[in-house]
């Protein structure tokens, strides 16, 4: 009897009563169980086999287990509380708690939640914009001035041709759609959309353009331009926002690889802004194999001049030097005519490398021995303070710590080079007269817009006009001789 009453049962169907007996019921009709039903509560004692027990009390209180209870709806948990049955048949985006299986307490995330869908984004047709007049040219397309017809605002459209690519775009403008989506900075050219043109080419439109903000000179067009007078205000805040605008750009472990002053651009306002980021990529230290001819001639460090392929963003630094010392004399410092020229000129100006100051020569740059000082070749000093000095429109903003500030930035070996970090802790930002804010600046200029393809363009005149007057002196001079 103390095993009947331990046992718990689910009350009986109801139906017609039924009467006690001593034998086992018949078996339960219905399909068979299909598992057994849990264990009695704790306390419960085992039945024994040997000899038949007394006749139950009760219906159902046999040998045999009775059937399962017929399946219910089971009730809401209560709080705090979790039951195996209704973790097995409920989904949850949360922490699954159970005692008894401890691998379950772990956040379960479906697929469904990682996947994002987004609508296409429709590019604007270039005939939105009213072309003005071009600006500039490059090796995968031309720069013009625009008009936005729906907001009237002044872009530059800069085209890429798709059409000389065989991949159909070109790698230099993917770089760049990339780089200037992720950097945004004051001194770094604002990338605005991306628009097309109707006519289609294999796989894709036939000319892609780049809508930039407008900026009305580049710093080639300034400087070559004597009607635009210039002071060491304008000098030194662009020095600093040049700066300030490689600082972030390094930070962000990228390198520019074509910094010259066709590529600085300035607007009205005295801001500063770095464009053309065709060549520019991103960068980290465990590269060793990156593309040597990169960086335009003139504003070249000597390290690549030497075949270096395993660089930093040191090689940005030197011709941010060149840059630099380009404002003080209004053209180019280094004009070399080729490779080889460029890097004798260095070598007279900067002094020829050693082993000395720089140990790592052999190893970073493998021309090293081509150009390497015979015992009869001369070797030349660092003459660079003395060159930085002559040859200028106004000597005496050059002070010393301006030297010194191009100095540091054109060291030979890229590892005592400056970065743009220790650059703008450079003494010569707090010398007087102290720096001044783009705002600051008088950019009342007599020429309200100039960029290098118009300095390009007047040189070429001046030069067929001067070629013309030639001829027609030789010409003249031939008549003379014949009479």
């Amino acid at each position: 009897m103390a095993i009947a009453q331990t046992m718990v049962r689910p009350p009986p169907p109801p139906g017609p009563p039924v009467h006690k007996q001593h034998s086992p019921p018949p078996p339960p009709k219905g399909p068979p169980p299909a598992r057994p039903p849990p264990p009695g509560p704790p306390g419960s004692i085992k039945q024994k086999t040997p000899a038949p027990p007394p006749p139950p009390p009760s219906v159902g209180k046999t040998k045999s287990p009775p059937p399962p209870p017929p399946p219910s709806k089971p009730a809401p948990p209560s709080a705090g509380s979790t039951s195996s049955t209704s973790t097995n048949n409920k989904r949850t985006h949360g922490t699954v708690s159970d005692s008894n299986n401890p691998t379950r307490s772990c956040p379960k995330k479906f697929r469904h939640d990682s996947i994002s869908i987004r609508a296409p984004t429709v590019l604007r047709d270039v005939d939105a914009f009213e072309k003005k007049f071009q600006v500039g040219e490059g090796t995968y397309g031309s720069v013009f001035v625009a008009r936005d017809r729906s907001n009237n605002n002044v872009v530059a459209l800069k085209r890429i041709n798709t059409e000389q690519e065989e991949n159909g775009f070109p790698i230099t403008a993917l770089r760049e759609v990339k780089i200037l989506k992720a950097l945004k900075h004051p001194n770094i050219v604002q990338l605005q959309e991306i628009v097309c043109s109707k006519e289609q080419g294999n796989a894709f439109p036939k000319n892609v353009f780049m809508v930039f903000e407008y900026l009305e000179y580049d710093l080639t067009g300034i400087l070559e331009t004597p009607e635009i007078r210039i002071s060491q205000d304008h000098i030194k805040s662009w020095s600093q926002q040049l700066l300030n605008g490689v600082h972030y750009m390094h930070t962000n472990k990228v390198i520019h690889r074509d910094l010259k002053a066709s590529n600085i651009l300035i607007n009205r306002k005295g801001e500063l802004k770095i464009a053309d980021w065709g060549l520019a990529r991103s960068w980290n230290s465990e590269m060793n194999r990156l593309t040597n001819k990169v960086i335009t001639l003139w504003y070249r460090p000597p390290e690549l001049l030497l075949g270096c392929i395993e660089y930093t963003p040191k090689i940005d630094m030197w011709s941010v030097g060149c840059i630099i010392a380009e404002m003080f004399r209004r053209s180019a410092f280094l004009k070399g005519r080729n490779e080889a020229n460029q890097l004798e000129l260095i070598f007279k100006v900067c002094g020829t490398p050693n082993k000395v100051d720089w140990p790592e020569l052999e190893q970073q740059c493998r021309l090293w021995k081509k150009f390497a000082p015979g015992p009869t070749d001369p070797v030349y000093p660092n003459r660079l303070a003395e060159s930085l000095r002559a040859n200028l429109p106004h000597p005496k903003w050059m002070t010393d710590e301006a030297v010194k500030l191009i100095g540091k930035l054109m060291e030979e070996n890229p590892n005592k080079r400056w970065s743009a970090e220790q650059a703008l802790d450079a003494d010569y930002f707090f010398e007087n007269p102290i720096v001044k804010q783009a705002k600051d600046l008088n950019m009342k200029f007599a020429v309200q817009s100039v960029h290098e393809m118009d300095c390009r363009k007047k040189y070429e005149q001046n030069e067929a006009k001067r070629k013309a007057q030639f001829e027609m002196a030789r010409n003249a001079a031939v008549v003379n001789a014949a009479k």
